[in-house]
């Protein structure tokens, strides 16, 4: 009986690693990303970073993480003269899941820039607001940059996860296939909130993981100001269902009014991302509503104005031209202005 059981498992074992092994099943890319291409902290706070110098194939598109743990090409540590530096922190959204490195909005957003910006791509999947501004105050800012922009996302008052561990759980493709599927079937008999339940739990003011999301975007404020650069917030929305009435327009604004009362500057994003064919156009699969490389280009044009007005560009007509004000010609401006009064 133990042998027919070893043998069936061994069996199923191979048969799902010879069907998922490039697939675009979401749980199940998820979970190799999670695999390939992360390892676990001790920071509490953090929980987990990019593996450096990691590639894997998923969601039909190649990932290749850096030296510095970044989806994108490598980036001195001391900034270059002359260059404004724009850094983008968020989730899988931000870092572009499904979506080719080169199209995604950071990348997008660099060319359009021009010569004289960088912009560097710090999504992380999986990643939640306490986690992003960990990264900020650990990693981020060694990369001096102008300004930071964090792309908000409906589900970043999420606790923050950690990876699990264990040779089965990194190993066994047919055990994580058999747990998405028993999650989903979970969610369709109502014995776990569906997703919009979910999203709209998080915002409980009682909910400890909104809580430490208010403190985290308050922290990256104070801290974003003190090296001198700035902050600007850009509100992703749940791309399923942007159509019409959003069902999360309480959540979006209960986190835009906490950002208004700290003082930070924020970008709602939907509108710009409405209008432009079928919501399902904008998904990198019919079953996953990941940002596309066409809803990326539409992030980017949005803020490729907040950009250039930051940066002291405004003229849009000659956009290699214009005045391009870093961090450091702030501090000689304001340290010129204090010695001439």
């Amino acid at each position: 009986m133990a042998c027919a059981l070893l043998f069936w498992t061994v069996v199923f074992e191979i048969a799902v690693r010879i069907a998922f092994r490039h697939s675009l099943d979401f749980s199940m890319e998820m979970w190799k990303y999670a695999v390939a291409l992360k390892r676990p902290l001790a920071d509490a706070n953090l929980g987990f970073v990019h593996a450096p110098n990691t590639s894997a194939f998923l969601m039909g598109v190649d990932v290749r993480i850096n030296s510095q743990g970044l989806r994108d090409r490598e980036y001195s540590l001391a900034k270059p003269a002359g260059v404004y530096r724009v850094l983008i922190l968020g989730d899988s959204t931000t870092l572009g899941w499904g979506v080719k490195a080169e199209d995604t909005a950071a990348k997008i957003l660099e060319r359009e820039l021009g010569p004289r910006f960088e912009v560097i791509n710090a999504g992380v999947g999986n990643y939640g607001t306490v986690q992003e501004f960990s990264y900020y105050k650990t990693r981020g800012r060694l990369f001096h940059p102008d300004l930071v922009i964090l792309q908000y996302f409906i589900n970043d008052p999420e606790p923050v996860p950690q990876l699990k561990g264990g040779f089965l759980a990194d190993h066994s493709y047919l055990l994580a296939f058999a747990e998405s599927r028993w999650d989903g079937l979970l969610r369709v008999l109502h014995l776990r909130p569906d997703w919009r339940q979910y999203y709209a739990s998080l915002y409980d003011e009682n909910s400890a993981g909104f809580q430490s999301a208010r403190r985290a975007l308050a922290e990256l404020s104070e801290n974003v100001k003190a090296d001198g650069a700035q902050l600007l917030v850009a509100v992703l929305p749940e791309l399923r269902v942007i159509d019409g009435d959003y069902p999360f327009d309480r959540e979006t604004r209960k986190i835009k009014d906490v950002l208004e009362s700290q003082g930070t500057p924020v970008v709602d994003l939907i509108e710009g991302l409405r209008g432009h064919g079928p919501a399902s156009s904008l998904w990198v699969t019919a079953l996953d509503s990941h940002p596309s490389a066409k809803a990326h280009a539409l992030i980017a044009a949005q803020l490729l104005p907040q950009v250039r007005e930051r940066a002291g560009c405004t003229d849009v007509a000659r956009p290699s031209g214009c005045r391009i004000e870093t961090r450091l010609d702030a501090r000689n401006s304001e340290a010129q202005r204090k010695a001439s009064r």
